[in-house]
């Protein structure tokens, strides 16, 4: 067998559910709060490690490529009842799982989780905290938009515990980023990673899309060649089609 295994590509070569979601929407079934518990009994017996994610939907402005359940906004009073609903969340789940079993994963995702203030991050991770079993060890990551982030920002998210970040790029390219309304220099980035690294981010991810308006082999042939110089920990690379079908 070559490098690359066809068969194995044309089987997985279609559209499917979004990443993000576990199981994937096609597989979703109804679930009673009796069941849920169920499951969270069953889930402690197995004493597995456990996985948070919270999603912070605000944006301050929308990107065409987007297929996240997001609110466009540049009012940040709307995150503060969002966040009084998220403690509210936190408090109902943690009391099913027991406080042994330690929390090895924690992500924000969004929108643009960075939307919150330094304070309400600091606050909110110190709920999930005092909340669950974290691990000394563990993984947590945020994604950020690195336009509008400084410094200040990036050591309130070390001092919330936050030890990887994964940055939005999708595409160096001028043109590109004016298609999809999302106009972020390599300076801004480069700048963004060199702070995160400076106070100890662990990892640094970075968000590509290939097949979006405007962009063509070259042009995301010299994104890939700034990329480089980065030196990102990992790459995310979507498929701006896909992204679109499976809003």
């Amino acid at each position: 067998m070559g490098l690359f295994d066809i068969d194995l590509i044309n089987k997985y070569n279609r559209s499917g559910p979004r990443y993000t979601s576990y199981p994937t929407a096609n597989n979703f079934s109804e679930l009673s709060l009796e069941d849920y518990k169920q499951q969270s009994v069953l889930s402690n017996r197995r004493k597995t490690s456990i996985s948070l994610y919270c999603h912070i939907p605000f944006c301050d402005t929308v990107c065409y490529y987007c297929g996240c359940n997001k609110v466009v906004t540049k009012d940040k009073s709307r995150a503060e009842p969002y966040i009084d609903a998220l403690f509210k969340e936190i408090e109902m789940q943690s009391s099913l799982f027991d406080k042994e079993r330690l929390v090895e994963q924690m992500h924000f995702g969004g929108g643009t989780p960075t939307f919150l203030s330094k304070e309400q991050i600091i606050r909110l991770s110190n709920k999930l905290q005092q909340s669950f079993n974290f691990s000394p060890n563990g993984e947590y990551s945020i994604e950020i938009d690195p336009r509008g982030i400084d410094e200040d920002l990036i050591e309130s998210l070390a001092l919330a515990r936050f030890n990887r970040i994964s940055l939005g790029v999708q595409d160096f390219d001028l043109k590109v980023q004016k298609a999809v309304n999302r106009v972020q220099s390599f300076k801004q980035t480069k700048a963004v990673v060199e702070i995160s690294r400076k106070n100890g981010f662990k990892s640094i991810s970075i968000d590509l899309i290939y097949g979006l308006p405007r962009q063509s082999k070259d042009t995301f042939k010299r994104t890939l060649e700034k990329v480089k110089e980065l030196r990102p920990d990992r790459i995310s690379l979507f498929n701006y089609c896909a992204l679109a079908r499976t809003v």
